[in-house]
């Protein structure tokens, strides 16, 4: 089955909600501003980024600063969403890494426009069960809910 597309000129946000995980400590890494404190994400909210294109390469925006990266267990190594065109990824993707030796897994694509509808954190995140992520299209952006995946 082929990963669902999105038109690039309709999608300016992506949404990252907490369905019904752990509490997650989000930290925003930010370039060239300070990042702002850990936020906790209880199930029922939300965070917000804009994204903005150049032709089209994509940034995502926080406090109108450019987003590194949505940290979403505290500054610890993996469980990170990379954003596209940023230090720690060069590519038009957001990138998901889980920890996994073979590196990142693109869960969207801005060249092609496709997301992944869904993807698993096996191992959990920020020390907890392990997680599904359900991407969908809402509006004019793409969300994620982060969810307990099924035993």
């Amino acid at each position: 089955m082929s990963d669902p597309t999105f038109s690039r000129s309709s999608i300016n946000q992506y949404i990252v909600f907490n369905q019904n995980y752990n509490v997650l400590p989000v930290k925003i890494r930010l370039k060239g501003a300070s990042d702002p404190g850990v936020i906790n994400l209880n199930p029922g909210q939300q965070i917000v980024v804009g994204i903005q294109y150049n032709g089209n390469l994509a940034k995502f925006y926080y406090n109108n600063a450019v987003v590194q990266m949505i940290d979403l267990n505290n500054g610890a190594s993996s469980d990170d969403l990379n954003a596209p065109n940023c230090d720690n990824n060069s590519y038009n993707t957001l990138r998901y890494n889980e920890g996994s030796p073979q590196g990142g897994l693109d869960v969207v694509n801005f060249d092609s426009c496709t997301y992944k509808a869904r993807f698993d954190d096996q191992d959990g995140i920020a020390g907890g069960h392990r997680a599904a992520f359900v991407q969908t299209i809402e509006g004019s952006a793409i969300k994620v809910a982060v969810r307990l995946a099924e035993a």
